[in-house]
């Protein structure tokens, strides 16, 4: 048998761009002039020896080729093993066939198990022959094949934040995880206020109960830490535990006092603030790390995301600042219909589409889509998994709807695969820890560039290349609010800006057509509708035929981009220049180096302070939190000068943020009374008061309005002749009166609640987890009647049916203040005995008081932001303050008058 030959002359590229022109087997002719730009700028002295490198390069520019030349070019030159990393399988297929095919660079997949990989392509990644392309997961595990690549392609950085930190996360979910959750929350009852205790146990927890959140305290935290281990080992030692849970706790046992617990009604959640990926060798002992995106953000983003500072970018080329990639047709339903139609609406677009992608934030969320579509369609539903692994049955299937939970990235679906896209409520927090930073503590600044970047990538799934087009419908207040704010639109890039007006000018078009229909023609509420769905469909269609009658709409589109700039975000530059020293932290408290993290906390506060920027007082206040947590850590292992740091930091906390309930705890364990107290109780309501408002949309006041005239067209029931009210009449007016009672609570931030039950109270207004005001509402009376002690007693009964209401969040020793609501102006003699502590409030002096109260929330919206914010916080609670409807005020207007001061006949 002859010798095989074992030896090749192989003639290297100097560039490459060289090794392009020696790939004879690619389809594509030649280089765009930005990826040749990319390629120059990558092989420059300065940054080809870097660790860490990122380039941007948008959506269908070719970012792909970009990195398999850089990877295959260094493969051969300096004989290195390259790994491509991406989001999903689907993606990691599309990657291979595309080298492969189109660009005639040799690429392998690694997907599924390791012990799954095939034999062959791993002796082939190991000598280097061929490029390994696998997931991020593929990688971020305990056990990876890839422990020593040379260099490490991640594409979509900016989308890799959940795969990364999944690693250094335990995530404990309700449904999942029933006895270790319900373990974890009994083991934290010592440290959590009987208001969030109560959460975890509500039968029929509400919208604000599954959005709440809170974060234990690291001082609580520490000294329990070796009983919490206990607890999870106990929980992960059983062999049926969930790998999910198991991976992730030998990662993070030995280092639980650096990170950092969060709770959420269905989840706790178990993570260091950064990822410390330096600590996993596989990904910090390769030579270089490529980060790939289409927005790398400007203020430090991918430095967080991937625990690295001092990543060098590479400039973006020239004319990406204006031109975007694709076009858009923007569709906002819900500007001129309301929710239900809009829906109804959106299911006769499905239909005149053969495939569409719907994308929504939550499970709860795709079940309700699904169901509709199950209703209204025939179509072929597509979940994640489904499409994830590969979309080959989605794309060949003629009516199919891909419906997705929380994916805003990872999906690729360009041309004709996919020409209408849904997108409904973009969480602005993708995690627990992200919706703490962003709610409680009013720390969105942080995350902004992270909240564009989402948006960004979820609009732009099906719009792929220069050529593509694709119609985006816009659902929900959140992600419409985002997008319909000026203020907020001028961070985006211009292109997208003048998509997003052109859709809101149409959009807002049918609003003002339809309505002058319905007022000055007499046209019915169900003809306008149907009038308002045939323009948007019609819209459709001659977007989707994209002939001569869009050509108007594409020049006017592009005429209004030339005139738009994008601005940037508030304090980009002084986040981008703490990164480092915040990164720098997270390695020095993960290695229990406590003295040293203090330092870093210290200088990126001070820093940030250097600007004088409202919008960076909550994460300011989270640093000075961090600090004193560090400086209380090293007081426990017995650096005692260390105590009295801890202490001054949880007091600058709350100086500096005193709007935020959750450092009021905190500010206790200072010894000093310097810090400014904020009412707990108003704080709360306020922050009710900002989700209030929120839900009810900033962009215009339809809603708004529609709400405000609800509770007072309920409150001021139009009677003829209240005296000679049937009891079914007199029924049907106190049920209006309380639905207009409950409604008025939750618009002033209150958690407003009412029972139907035997018995139970009319409407309560809770305010923290110690005050409830608790109401009997006798609207229905008149001034001429005298009150009985029916009414009476069951207005001195109320406190002790809310104390027994497992479904309120109140502790033992909340003040519960029950009240009358009445036209009444005597009462019985023999009721006297059962008035106790009842306060009485006249009806007409309510009616008042809810007007003065309403007023002053209409003027505090008018200057709201549409997001958490503590500039907006601090103006609101003086406003509170000023018109007297704050609780402390409310109480004690309460309290002058009681039940049993009524006269008697």
């Amino acid at each position: 048998m002859a010798l095989k030959k074992t030896r090749h002359s192989t003639i290297i590229p100097e560039t490459p761009e060289a090794l392009f022109r020696d790939l004879r087997n690619r389809k594509i002719e030649g280089l765009l002039s930005h990826q040749a730009d990319i390629l120059r700028e990558y092989q420059k002295e300065e940054t080809l020896n870097k660790s860490n490198v990122a380039l941007q390069l948008p959506t269908g520019s070719g970012k792909t080729l970009v990195g398999l030349l850089i990877g295959e070019w260094r493969r051969r030159k300096f004989r290195e093993k390259v790994v491509y990393l991406c989001p999903t399988r689907q993606l990691v297929n599309q990657v291979v066939e595309k080298s492969i095919n189109e660009y005639g660079i040799k690429a392998k997949a690694f997907t599924g198990k390791q012990k799954e990989y095939d034999p062959r392509i791993k002796t082939e990644y190991s000598r280097g022959k061929t490029l390994a392309v696998t997931t991020y997961s593929g990688l971020f595990n305990t056990n990876s094949f890839f422990q020593d690549a040379n260099l490490i392609i991640l594409d979509d950085a900016h989308a890799a934040e959940n795969y990364v930190a999944k690693f250094w996360s335990i995530l404990i979910e309700r449904k999942k995880h029933d006895s270790l959750f319900k373990n974890i929350v009994s083991f934290l009852r010592p440290i959590l206020s009987e208001s969030d205790y109560s959460i975890f146990f509500k039968e029929s927890p509400d919208i604000s109960d599954k959005s709440w959140v809170a974060k234990i305290p690291t001082s609580d935290l520490y000294e329990k830490i070796l009983e919490l281990i206990e607890l999870i080992d106990g929980y992960t030692s059983d062999d049926s535990c969930d790998s999910n849970m198991k991976y992730p706790w030998s990662v993070l046992r030995d280092h639980l006092f650096a990170c950092h617990i969060y709770l959420s009604f269905n989840a706790i959640l178990i993570r260091p603030v950064i990822p410390p990926t330096k600590t996993h060798k596989p990904f910090s002992q390769a030579k270089q790390r490529l980060y790939m995106s289409a927005t790398l953000g400007e203020g430090g983003e991918i430095e967080r995301l991937f625990g690295m500072e001092n990543i060098v970018r590479l400039p973006v080329p020239e004319g990406w600042d204006k031109q975007g990639i694709g076009r858009r047709f923007f569709f906002f339903p819900e500007s001129s219909l309301n929710e239900e139609s809009s829906l109804n609406l959106v299911m006769k677009m499905l239909r005149s589409t053969p495939r569409s992608l719907f994308l929504v934030p939550d499970d709860e969320q795709a079940e309700k889509v699904k169901n509709k579509i199950k209703e209204q369609t025939k179509h072929q539903i597509f979940e994640s998994k489904e499409i994830e692994t590969s979309k080959q049955d989605f794309i060949c299937k003629d009516g199919a709807v891909g419906v997705l939970a929380n994916r805003y990235d990872g999906i690729d679906l360009p041309k004709d695969e996919c020409r209408l896209l849904i997108v409904k409520d973009l969480q602005r927090a993708t995690n627990i820890q992200e919706k703490f930073l962003v709610t409680r503590l009013c720390a969105a600044v942080i995350f902004n560039d992270r909240i564009i970047t989402r948006m960004v990538q979820a609009v732009g799934r099906c719009t792929r290349s220069d050529t593509d087009y694709a119609a985006v419908v816009i659902l929900g207040d959140e992600l419409k609010n985002l997008l319909l704010n000026p203020d907020k639109q001028k961070f985006l890039h211009p292109e997208l800006q003048a998509e997003i007006e052109y859709g809101i000018e149409q959009s807002e078009a049918e609003k003002e057509e339809t309505y002058f229909a319905e007022i000055e023609y007499g046209i019915e509420q169900s003809e306008a509708e149907k009038e308002k769905e045939r323009n948007f469909l019609e819209n459709l269609n001659i977007f989707l035929e994209h002939g001569e009658k869009w050509n108007q709409a594409e020049e006017d589109i592009i005429y209004h981009r030339g005139a738009l700039e994008q601005a940037k975000l508030p304090a980009i530059e002084k986040l981008k220049e703490t990164v480092s020293d915040e990164v720098k932290y997270q390695y020095c408290i993960w290695h229990r180096n406590f003295e040293e993290a203090l330092a870093k906390c210290e200088s990126v506060f001070s820093q940030l302070n250097q600007v004088n920027d409202e919008e960076l007082r909550g994460y300011i206040a989270f640093w000075y939190y961090l600090a004193g947590s560090a400086a209380w850590m090293g007081a426990k292992d017995g650096i005692t000068s260390m105590e009295s740091k801890a202490r001054d930091y949880f007091k600058r906390a709350a100086k500096v943020a005193p709007e935020v309930t959750w450092f009021s705890r905190l500010a206790r364990l200072s010894l000093e009374d310097e810090v400014p107290q904020v009412d707990p109780r108003l704080s709360k309501v306020i922050e009710g008061l900002e989700q209030r408002l929120i839900k009810l949309g900033t962009r215009n006041s339809t809603k708004f309005d529609k709400e405000v005239r609800a509770i007072f067209d309920n409150l001021n029931p139009p009677i003829k002749d209240r005296q000679n009210l049937t009891d079914e009449g007199r029924n049907k007016l106190s049920k209006k009166f309380e639905d207009g009672h409950e409604r008025l609570g939750k618009l002033l931030g209150y958690d407003s609640g009412n029972s139907t039950t035997h018995s139970a109270p009319d409407p309560w207004w809770i305010a923290g987890d110690d005050l409830c005001i608790v109401f009997e509402d006798h609207s229905e009376g008149n001034t001429e009647t005298t009150l009985g002690s029916v009414k009476v007693r069951e207005a001195a009964s109320h406190p002790k049916w809310i104390r027994e209401n497992k479904d309120t969040s109140l502790s033992q020793s909340a003040d519960i203040i029950p009240v009358l609501i009445t036209p009444c102006a005597k009462i019985e003699p023999d009721a006297k005995p059962y008035t106790a502590d009842v306060c009485y409030w006249n009806l007409e002096d309510f009616k008042k008081w809810a007007t003065n109260a309403v007023s002053t929330v209409r003027e505090l919206r008018r200057s709201f932001p549409g997001e958490e914010n503590l500039d907006w916080r601090k103006r609101a609670i003086q406003a509170y303050q000023d018109a007297g409807i704050d609780p402390s005020s409310l109480l004690e207007k309460l309290r002058q008058s009681k039940l049993r001061d009524l006269p008697s006949d």
